[in-house]
């Protein structure tokens, strides 16, 4: 008890100088919930309080469920780990044949096809999730198959709809009645429109830079305009990361996931399946936010990032969605569990409490992680001008556009990213996508820069090119937001 006492005042008294609105904490130890509780607002502005019921979102911890959910399908004979993807949705396909023929659901879950991220054109974007897997045809790969780590969102939703065609239910109603329900989990839910409505629920909260320490903001939450709670339907990338749930909920996943997939006595998932979600399925050559001297082993699973920590085998992954940050993590050799959840966008807040956790139980006591991630994020945005500059070069000075600006405006199209609009107004062009709206400073020649510090692309500059008799025909723009792809080509659309 006072090591829990302990962990609750660190919290309570770290999270102002986080300069956050709350965050709810579970630690699962030795089959038992020891803490599960509530610290600030979960509605600042309305002064309520979070506490172990209030639901949050949690992101790409999804992936998690929908890794379950195939392990379920595996135990039930319908899919296998290895078998081609193909054999089961024929209709699915790669820009590279070879990937086509050969990728598994384990490669889709594991993040090994060779696709960097390509996520912006789902954002905001008009697909549906059978037009979401369907795009992966026209995404350029960065690296060949399966010689390269890189998380890929689009792969886990077309994971989601291979669990659709062969169960004949929707991935929601899979994963409800196959795991939530089992689970007890009861306030967890798929839908935006069912977190807004309930009455203990935390709105999102963000601020223009995270390091920035003053105040913040409410934002909106990110719904699909595909989503449709009332019919059943749900966000387009639901399998890669649209749950909503409560710190008390998410203790019950962590104990079945600690218990090897037990229920009580129900084997629900068998523990052969459950440990190759939590075993490592791909190397990675360094982590994915930051290295510590306190882990030396990065690799990730099914589901998990799966890694080490002070000696310890440690199974965890997080989540980011507009206004929501969330951490699960479980050190199986300690049967513990921690789970961290926030309303606030890209709060490091949850892997500061995390590790200091950790530490408390593994009687460690010069983590410091709090003022070590505080440190680390200062100095990650601190970078970000450097990395943009670098990434954009040296502006040439004293050079104009090759055309007047009337001649750039039009709608210039890429088969995987859809449509970026380019308008004129009083203040010179605008760049629009996916509802996105931003005015373009010029750079230099045909290069614009996106000079809108709150969009997604923000300070990246575009290339417009022309054809063999000079006119405008395209754009050439790095929307993947990975140094290591090339950039994307837009053509211009001409009119009838």
């Amino acid at each position: 008890m006072n090591k829990v006492s302990g962990i609750r005042d660190q919290i309570i008294q770290e999270l102002p100088l986080w300069d956050q609105p709350s965050i709810s904490v579970g630690i699962v130890k030795d089959g038992k919930v020891v803490l599960a509780e509530g610290f600030g607002y979960a509605d600042v502005e309305k002064n309520e309080k979070a506490n172990q019921e209030t639901m949050y979102q949690i992101g790409s911890c999804s992936k998690a469920f929908t890794a379950a959910a195939v392990a379920l399908l595996v135990d039930q004979g319908k899919l296998q780990w290895d078998r081609p993807v193909q054999d089961y949705m024929p209709w699915l396909e790669f820009k590279d044949p070879f990937t086509t023929a050969h990728v598994t659901v384990r490669d889709l879950l594991c993040h090994r096809t060779g696709l960097p991220r390509h996520d912006a054109y789902w954002i905001n974007g008009p697909w549906t999730r059978r037009e979401m897997a369907e795009n992966l045809r026209n995404m350029e790969p960065a690296w060949s198959f399966r010689s390269h780590w890189c998380y890929q969102n689009t792969c886990y939703v077309a994971a989601g709809m291979l669990i659709e065609e062969v169960s004949g239910m929707s991935w929601e109603d899979f994963v409800r009645v196959n795991l939530l329900e089992p689970l007890e989990m009861t306030r967890t839910t798929f839908y935006v429109d069912a977190i807004r409505g309930d009455e203990n629920h935390a709105e999102p909260y963000s601020r223009l830079l995270p390091t920035d320490m003053k105040g913040y903001e409410k934002t909106s939450f990110l719904k699909s305009d595909r989503e449709d709670m009332e019919k059943g339907v749900g966000a387009p990338y639901g399998p890669a990361g649209s749950i909503m749930s409560t710190v008390t909920d998410m203790c019950k996943w962590v104990l079945f996931n600690l218990q090897e997939g037990k229920v009580g006595d129900r084997q629900l998932i068998s523990e052969e399946n459950m440990k190759e979600l939590h075993k490592p399925q791909m190397l990675l050559s360094e982590p994915l936010l930051v290295p510590f001297p306190e882990q030396d082993f990065y690799s990730y699973g099914l589901g998990w990032f799966i890694e080490t920590y002070r000696g310890h085998k440690m199974v965890e992954h997080g989540g980011n969605i507009d206004g929501f940050s969330a951490l699960v993590t479980m050190l199986p050799d300690m049967d513990l569990g921690v789970v961290c959840l926030t309303n606030f966008n890209n709060s490091f807040n949850t892997y500061a409490s995390t590790y200091e956790i950790l530490d408390a139980y593994l009687g460690e006591s010069n983590g410091e992680w709090h003022q070590r991630w505080r440190k680390i994020i200062g100095d990650m945005f601190a970078a970000n001008p450097e990395n943009m500059k670098a990434m954009n070069g040296e502006a040439v000075p004293g050079t104009t556009p090759s055309h007047p600006l009337k001649d750039f405006v039009g709608t210039y199209h890429n088969a995987c990213y859809g449509d970026i609009v380019i308008s004129e107004h009083e203040d010179g062009l605008h760049f629009l996508y996916n509802k996105e709206e931003s005015p373009l400073a010029h750079f230099h020649y045909d290069t614009f820069q996106i000079h809108n510090p709150k969009a997604l692309f923000a300070d990246m500059n575009l290339r417009f090119n022309t054809d063999r008799k000079g006119a405008v025909d395209g754009i050439e723009f790095g929307i993947t937001l990975d140094p290591a792809a090339k950039d994307e080509y837009f053509v211009r659309k001409r009119e009838a």
